[in-house]
């Protein structure tokens, strides 16, 4: 007789603990002003493609490439020597606000996806949406990133950060 109400509390605490643990968000959207690197979607695409880091030889041959699609960016564009964004470009390898999409794709080369479409940008950037949505025309999503555009250029970025990583603050 006691074998059954032990399985049936049992069974209780445990539909409990899940619940509990399907209330609590894993993820959270953090805006920022300096999005991802090249080298962070290369690490990315390699965990998502491979399930691991990339190797050295294909970080080699990944910053050959790199550096020669910066460098024909960067020559095609020689006014950016003149701005704040030069550093960001030349020698981080990282998109900021008000990089263009040219830009945008010689760093970090094609996006996961893109979209035109409000309402999935407005899922994308969640709460952060009403600082940047009037202006936002397209965003392309990297691994974890949503980078958004007007006409011209970046309008803002978004990164989805698990509640389960370390935090630095």
């Amino acid at each position: 007789m006691m074998k059954p109400v032990r399985l049936l509390i049992g069974l209780v605490a445990i539909a409990l603990a899940c619940a509990g643990c399907a209330a609590v968000e894993l993820e959270k959207v953090d805006q920022t002003s300096q999005g991802p690197t090249g080298l962070d979607v290369l690490t990315a695409r390699s965990q998502v493609m491979n399930g691991r880091d990339p190797t050295f030889d294909e970080k080699r041959i990944w910053e050959t490439r790199a550096d020669m699609r910066i460098a024909k960016y960067l020559r095609d564009h020689p006014e950016l020597e003149q701005t704040p964004r030069y550093l960001d470009v030349r020698f981080w390898r990282q998109v900021s606000a008000g990089a263009p999409r040219s830009e945008v794709e010689a760093l970090l080369e094609d996006p996961q996806e893109l979209t035109i479409d409000p309402a999935l940008m407005a899922v994308l950037a969640e709460r952060h949406w009403d600082d940047f949505g009037q202006r936002a025309t397209e965003a392309w999503v990297y691994f974890g990133w949503a980078i958004f555009f007007d006409d011209k250029e970046v309008v803002g970025m978004v990164r989805r950060v698990s509640r389960l990583e370390p935090q630095y603050d």
